[in-house]
């Protein structure tokens, strides 16, 4: 279905599979069992710089703490109530927090985000 509008525009252009592949994470996604993994690396810091260091002021160290408890949607919950576009951001932060001082010494930014990712996915899907 065209519309005048927009020619060249229409539904269903491309396979399932063109789909897929255009909207895939750039990243590999965590297995639950390096999710646990990476959670067991946090410090939960008194000051936590990472939080400093987010943007939108997330919890990290509450959200990490919930992961590694084994209550992975208490932890997205966390995360989109400081960000209700948290699963996109955990793909696509700009903030270059480990570059020049490090906001965390134990965590990569990578391993960070793909835990956010982790756990926001379920519940934008």
């Amino acid at each position: 279905m065209t519309s005048p509008m927009t020619p060249g525009i229409a539904a269903d252009r491309l396979s399932k599979e063109a789909l897929a592949q255009n909207f895939a994470d750039l990243h590999v996604p965590l297995e639950p069992h390096e999710v646990r993994v990476a959670a067991d690396r946090c410090y939960f810091c008194y000051d936590a710089p990472c939080v400093t260091a987010c943007p939108t002021d997330i919890d990290i160290p509450l959200f990490i703490r919930q992961i590694s408890t084994g209550r992975p949607e208490a932890a997205a919950k966390t995360i989109f109530d400081m960000n209700i576009l948290g699963g996109m951001c955990a793909r696509v932060c700009p903030t270059e927090c480990s570059v020049n001082k490090p906001a965390c010494v134990k965590f990569q930014r990578a391993s960070l985000l793909k835990l956010a990712a982790f756990n926001a996915t379920p519940l934008i899907v």
